[in-house]
């Protein structure tokens, strides 16, 4: 038996209005494009949080990444009723299915990304990394972030995050370990010209 139910619509596509179709077409293409987010974005979570590089003196990390794979039913489902609809199919119970299957998949997420979050804290912590407070984003959805040498994790950072963080990818790319003096001398420069700028204005 099909899971999806592939019935002829009463109404041809072409039949329908043009607002109608023009909908059907950007909607298809909208979750498209999401369904392909997602699973980037899934992608990338793994890659980067939960199979990440322990060579890296600075690592951004986020468990919300990897277990948002359990969301594309949404966009999945929706761009099949789209091609239904297209194709002129029926797509009504492909939709009620999609509804079922997040009812689901929205539990199950907020289940993995704690679970996922756990997971990756102890396997930082296990890798001799240590979480740097001053350099994360108060904001929820914001990345922690962890240092593999816990003495360039500074107060005076906090005020330049963006700044931090480009200066740290820097010697993640160059393979070079950063210095506490160098990230001082980094620091005390940047707020300079920051505070330049603020009284130039």
């Amino acid at each position: 038996m099909s899971i999806l139910e592939w019935q002829k619509s009463e109404k041809r596509f072409l039949e329908q209005t043009f607002e109608h179709k023009l909908t059907v077409v950007i909607g298809l293409v909208v979750f498209v494009l999401f369904s392909m987010t997602l699973f980037y974005f899934s992608y990338y979570g793994f890659v980067e949080n939960v199979y990440f590089d322990d060579s890296l003196y600075y690592i951004r990390e986020s468990g919300l990444l990897a277990p948002i794979i359990a969301m594309t039913p949404f966009p999945v489902l929706m761009t099949i009723a789209g091609f239904q609809k297209v194709f002129n199919f029926r797509n009504e119970k492909t939709i009620k299915l999609m509804v079922k299957l997040m009812l689901w998949a929205i539990p199950l997420y907020i289940t993995l990304s704690i679970t996922n979050s756990f997971y990756i804290e102890s396997k930082l912590i296990g890798k001799g990394y240590s979480f740097c407070h001053w350099y994360t984003s108060p904001s929820f959805r914001g990345p922690d972030v962890w240092l593999k040498n816990d003495e360039l994790c500074l107060q005076d950072g906090s005020v330049i995050i963006s700044d931090i963080a480009d200066w740290f990818e820097q010697k993640n790319q160059q393979g070079i370990e950063p210095s506490v003096d160098e990230l001082k001398e980094f620091i005390k420069e940047t707020r300079k010209s920051r505070d330049d700028y603020t009284n130039y204005k």
